[in-house]
Formats: C-alpha cells, sequence, structure tokens
C-alpha cells in the first residue's frame, strides 16, 4: 500500500517499508468465519480463545446476507463511527479471466472487478463446485462460492483454509445487537473516498485507519 503513495518519493517508500517489514512479518492475519446456507450468509471475525464460537467486538465489521430478500444488513464502520447499512446485495460486475488454481482443495477460477472507492483491482478465485454465489467482505454474484479475494495484488489476500459442507438447516450466527447510523452504501463509499482524497492531499497514508 505504501508504494502507492503519490507524495513519497522513492526512497521514503524503500524506507518505510523496511521499517514496517518485521511487523509484517510477524503478522499472520485474521481469522473469520463465513456461514451460508440457501437463505442467508453471515462474514464474521472467529473467537480466539477457547469457546470456540462467535465474536463481536465493538470494532468489528459484520457482513451479512438474506438472499429471501436480497438484502444487506452490514454492520461498517468508519473513523470510530458506526453505520448500518440495509439495502439490495449490490450487484458487481466481474470479467472472466483464463486462469485456474486450487484454494482449499478445490480448483478455482480467476475473476476481476473493479474497486471504484479505492481505486483498484480486485481478483476473485471461486469454484463451481459449490453452487453458492457469495464469499466474504460482501463479495459474489459468480457462479460459485468465493474462496479467495486478492486486493491490488497482495495488498490484501483473503483466503479459505478450510471448507466444512453440512446437509440439513442451518442456523446463521447472527449477531444479536446492530446497531449504527443508517446509511446507504452510496453515502457509505462518498465519505471514503473524501477520507481517502483528503488524506492523500495532506501526505497522510489513508489505509492505516480505515478497512480497505
Amino acid at each position: 500500500m505504501l508504494t502507492k503513495m503519490p507524495f513519497l518519493s522513492q526512497e521514503e517508500k524503500e524506507r518505510e517499508i523496511l521499517t514496517s517489514s518485521k511487523w509484517q512479518n510477524e503478522y499472520k492475519g485474521e481469522p473469520y468465519i463465513y456461514t451460508f446456507s440457501d437463505k442467508g450468509s453471515t462474514y464474521l471475525v472467529k473467537e480466539t480463545d477457547d469457546n470456540h464460537g462467535y465474536q463481536w467486538k465493538r470494532d468489528n465489521e459484520v457482513f451479512i446476507r438474506d438472499f429471501e430478500q436480497s438484502k444487506t444488513r452490514d454492520n461498517r464502520f468508519l473513523l470510530g463511527k458506526k453505520y448500518l447499512i440495509e439495502e439490495d446485495i449490490p450487484r458487481i460486475k466481474w470479467k472472466m479471466l483464463n486462469e485456474m488454481k486450487e484454494v482449499a482443495g478445490y480448483v478455482c477460477m480467476k475473476a476481476e472487478t473493479r474497486d471504484t472507492v479505492n481505486n483498484i483491482v480486485v481478483h476473485a478465485w471461486y469454484t463451481d463446485k459449490i453452487q453458492h454465489r457469495g464469499g466474504p467482505e460482501g463479495y459474489g454474484g459468480l457462479p460459485g462460492m468465493i474462496l479467495a479475494l486478492d486486493f491490488n495484488t497482495d495488498d490484501v489476500f483473503i483466503v479459505a483454509t478450510k471448507v466444512d459442507l453440512k446437509e440439513g438447516s442451518l442456523e446463521l450466527p447472527v449477531p444479536k445487537k446492530i446497531k449504527g447510523k443508517k446509511v446507504s452504501y452510496s453515502a457509505f463509499n462518498a465519505l471514503k473516498k473524501k477520507y481517502i482524497r483528503q488524506s492523500i492531499d495532506g501526505k497522510r497514508n489513508p489505509y492505516w485507519n480505515i478497512r480497505y
């Protein structure tokens, strides 16, 4: 991400990358659980204590999809403020690519879209062996389940480490309390774009403070 900052010289970028490399090498990512059924899906941070359940901290974002109503119920955070977004599930324009690789034991195909808020390319790896048109971070709309997402060529990489399919009815782990200022995704994205623009104009890296 540092290499994208137009106000940094090449020498400054290299120095920043060098000083942050130790932290980057130690950071192993954050575990999430994506749960889905024919009716909907949830994408939540996984608890790391002995309860092995679901965790919903104050600053954790929640992505909920109701497939029957084709609605979102997402809890999003931006600069210390909490937002509730309940609207039609966004339609994502995908471009299919001629690449394949294995993810979590499934042969996956590659698709591409553009995130116009962060101004980056996002690649998704999906498998048609799981007939589910969803995936992590609210992404979906492909002819199969998304098992990996790559933001701007490894700025952020989300990958499934295990797939556990079960037959029968499933109760989605929806948090009991979902609160926040109600906004649309267009309004939320406009606030985010404004912050990114103002930060870069002020020679600050905006991505330390927002979800990529």
